[in-house]
């Protein structure tokens, strides 16, 4: 009974006291936040970068590897770049459609089409790499980089 009192008495003293504070956002909040974004934006630009140098290691120990390899890498490279800035924006239209409560769309199984086609790309770089690239192994690998690129490009709205 007595600690009903006292817990009863005790809400309604936070009570008056939140009522009484300010309701407008707090300036050290504000502030934490510009650190924060800035702090983000530095995280993503340093593994953009690290990224960035990782692709031109591989594409210059691929050329010095083989001409053909390289160019194939290449290839890679670009259409790995293609489909990453695809799938961000299909992200971001996503969490647009949930902050705005619009209706899901069913999710898109062509992505999944697009990243087993970077897959078989590499796999058949791999197998031309130990074969010695004869010439049914790079008209297979220009196929398949063909229709991996309309996979990508089809869904880009």
């Amino acid at each position: 009974m007595i600690n009903g009192i006292i817990k009863l008495f005790y809400s309604e003293i936070v009570k008056t006291k939140m009522k009484g504070m300010p309701s407008n956002d707090y300036r050290l909040r504000d502030e934490c936040k510009e650190i924060r974004n800035i702090t983000l934006k530095i995280d993503s630009l340093f593994f953009k970068c690290i990224k960035l140098m990782f692709a031109i290691i591989l594409l210059i120990l691929a050329f010095n590897i083989n001409l053909v390899f390289g160019i194939g890498m290449c290839f890679i490279e670009i259409v790995y770049l293609i489909y990453k800035i695809k799938l961000e924006r299909q992200i971001k239209e996503s969490i647009e459609n949930v902050k705005n409560n619009i209706e899901l769309p069913k999710i898109n199984i062509d992505s999944q089409k697009s990243r087993a086609g970077i897959n078989v790309l590499i796999t058949l770089l791999l197998i031309g790499l130990i074969t010695g690239f004869n010439i049914a192994i790079i008209l297979s690998f220009m196929v398949v980089f063909v229709f991996t690129i309309n996979d990508i490009y089809s869904n880009i709205k």
